[in-house]
């Protein structure tokens, strides 16, 4: 039949590989998409995926171990691999497999030529079985294996059960392979994978033989990134391998997919830091110290602003939290290190700018500001809005009053007290003297003629009361201070004074007794005069000062950088007054 003018040519489909593909008859399928063929892609992680024992990195000690073991024979029959994913547990599994089956073992090493090498590289082999106990985790998949176990390899010699993330089985499926882990067949080899040991019972800790796969230094990591762009001749600024190699936190797998990402993105052409960071969503460091040096100047506003301005950027919040937390982190070990923390793997750019970033913050300062940040990441997990919880947590930082735990808010506050205080020792010493001798003494300032006014216990009528209280009064108050309200005429509001209020001690007032109450009841006594006349004739009465008395709240008081209560008066000048307990 002959085909008309408009008709259409019918389509064959075929499958690509991992979806059909459809395809015109007489179109040649050359090898690119034009052609409709689907080309695979092989991500790196698993292009660069280690065959040999040999290619592994940075497990340097567990190698050692298992190839003496092939070299000799001393195949165990169970095997505990435990560490951080992307670190080479299931990789390493695989080659020991291979290498117990190999037929021309190289130095411990799978040859990858023979049969069963190729078979178990091809996923093939039938002495090979993996096993995702994340998915496959009931009894009912453990009796299946226990099943198949009786029967021995076809080929080969050991029969490899390979089970990840073992952590993930039910306590049935334990129980059940307890047995047959305990005595397994002399052919049958158990390699457990684990990110998580602390949830595996330990009748099974006791029966494998555990490695610990830890995570990978960002050096042997950068140097590997390079390798695997070698081989893809692909370029990349150095400053953007280590970066990637430093986010990659330890595991090689992580890195690699991060790498496949950037180049992904940017193809073509010469791979940079800046690229990296769009990729990755991330700032430049130079941003976070922007933020670092606008939280030191309490700068809300500009803090606020260029969170802001990130935010706009496409950054999330979440990673910008995070990299300030990081940033902050390394400066802290950069500190403490005395500037060669040769862990962080610095440029010498990095390391100039986190020298002089240094130099107008403390070690004290940035464990707090870590502290905040460390918090506040954890409160993004279930906020319903992260924007805000971040915008509060950064004006935490930068209101440092806030939080009694901020090293900055308390040596300011004392080193206030302290200096207010110069001199304190010996104006101590004359009120003390002279409440022992009756005698008055002028408030400082009041000068020498002030000094020298006395007069006789006896005279009452021209003798004055003394105003000034002293650390050492104020101890005595203190220390009494539950008997000393007992004389209250109404106990209700004696009771109230007794254990919701104590007493504060004011550098620069001291002729004044500041009473604190808990916010919730100082506004019933803050102008009640009343009781603050009748509380001045017990102290008379009992101690032979009359000062002023201040009802005031708590909070108000510990934001007063010149207010400390009174057993810390005494501290600032190392001088030890004796509280007097109460009978």
């Amino acid at each position: 039949m002959k085909k008309r003018e408009g008709d259409r040519l019918p389509l064959r489909i075929h499958w690509g590989g991992s979806h059909f593909v459809r395809q015109s008859p007489g179109q040649e399928r050359t090898g690119g998409l034009t052609g409709g063929e689907f080309v695979g892609y092989q991500a790196l992680y698993r292009k660069y995926r280690p065959q040999t024992f040999e290619d592994v990195k940075g497990q340097d000690v567990i190698i050692r171990t298992l190839r003496n073991q092939i070299r000799t024979g001393r195949i165990g029959h169970a095997y505990l691999f435990c560490g951080s994913r992307g670190t080479g547990k299931t990789t390493v599994a695989k080659i020991f497999a291979k290498a117990i089956n190999c037929e021309n073992l190289q130095d411990g090493d799978p040859c990858l030529t023979c049969r069963s090498c190729r078979a178990i590289a091809d996923g093939a082999s039938m002495n090979v079985i993996e096993m995702d106990a994340a998915s496959r985790n009931s009894v009912d998949d453990f009796r299946q294996i226990i099943d198949e176990i009786a029967y021995p390899p076809a080929d080969g010699r050991y029969k490899v059960y390979i089970i990840d993330e073992v952590h993930m089985l039910s306590g049935a499926a334990f129980n059940a392979f307890l047995k047959t882990l305990e005595e397994p067949p002399a052919y049958a080899v158990f390699i457990l994978a684990t990110t998580d040991p602390q949830k595996l019972p330990d009748t099974i800790l006791s029966r494998c033989q555990r490695y610990d796969f830890h995570r990978i230094s960002s050096d042997v990591i950068e140097k590997r990134l390079q390798e695997v762009l070698t081989q893809e001749q692909i370029e990349a600024e150095e400053k953007a391998v280590r970066y990637i190699a430093r986010k990659a936190e330890g595991g090689m797998r992580d890195a690699l997919s991060i790498m496949d990402q950037c180049v992904s993105f940017y193809t073509g052409g010469r791979l940079t830091y800046e690229q990296v960071l769009d990729v990755l969503g991330t700032a430049p460091r130079t941003q976070y110290a922007v933020m670092l040096s606008q939280t030191l100047q309490f700068d809300c506003s500009g803090l606020l602003t260029t969170f802001d301005s990130l935010l706009m950027s496409g950054r999330d919040t979440r990673q910008i939290i995070g990299d300030f937390t990081w940033y902050l982190r390394d400066l802290l070990l950069f500190k403490a290190s005395g500037g060669t923390a040769e862990s962080l793997n610095l440029t010498d750019e990095d390391a100039e700018e986190l020298l002089k970033a240094g130099k107008n913050v403390s070690e004290d300062r940035l464990m707090y500001l870590i502290a905040v940040l460390s918090e506040v990441a954890g409160d993004l997990r279930n906020a319903s809005n992260p924007r805000i919880t971040a915008e509060v947590g950064l004006i935490r930082l930068c209101r440092p009053e806030t939080s009694g735990a901020d090293p900055l808010a308390a040596s300011a506050r004392l080193d206030e007290v302290a200096q207010q205080t110069a001199g304190l020792s010996e104006r101590l010493n004359r009120v003390e003297e002279a409440i022992r001798d009756g005698r008055m003494i002028a408030a400082p300032g009041a000068g020498q003629d002030g000094e020298k006014a006395s007069g006789k216990a006896g005279d009452a009528d021209r003798r004055e009361v003394p105003k000034l209280v002293a650390p050492e009064l104020f101890s005595r108050i203190q220390g009494q201070w539950k008997n000393t309200l007992q004389a209250m005429k109404d106990p209700g509001t004696g009771s109230i004074m007794a254990n919701l209020a104590e007493p504060w001690y004011n550098s620069s007032d001291q002729e004044t007794l500041y009473v604190a109450f808990d916010d919730d009841w100082v506004k019933a006594y803050r102008d009640n005069q009343k009781v603050k006349e009748e509380f001045q004739d017990i102290l008379e009465a009992k101690y032979g000062v009359r000062p002023e008395v201040r009802f005031v709240s708590k909070c108000e008081m510990q934001q007063r950088t010149d207010s400390v209560r009174v057993q810390d008066a005494a501290k600032i000048e190392g001088i030890d007054f004796p509280i007097e307990e109460e009978d």
